[in-house]
């Protein structure tokens, strides 16, 4: 993939960036498909990552604790008001909390 097509698909990507309730994101993290991007690391950079298959930058980010599986969601009182950034890239489900 060329340069111009890996920025295309950050693009593209970066547009698909939504925001959803904790409850919401419940049914994808009971099978196990959320994964927490931290920052200063873009969502739209880790969801091109996994899209591209290039394991070798995604293992440095997981091996740095800057993109993890999600073990449990936070037990705070308004997880039905608040909104998380999360973006889709099959079969996971990346969120910045």
């Amino acid at each position: 993939m060329s340069e111009a097509e890996k920025d295309q698909l950050k693009a593209k990507l970066k547009e698909d960036i939504d925001k959803a309730s904790w409850d919401m994101l419940e049914v994808h993290h009971e099978r196990g498909a959320v994964f927490v991007v931290k920052a200063p690391l873009a969502l739209e950079d880790v969801g091109c990552a996994i899209a591209m298959d290039d394991v070798g930058l995604v293992k440095v980010w997981l091996d740095n604790k800057e993109f993890y599986k999600l073990e449990e969601i936070p037990s705070d009182a308004n997880k039905k008001e608040r909104q998380i950034p999360f973006l889709i890239v099959q079969p996971y489900v990346l969120i910045q909390v």
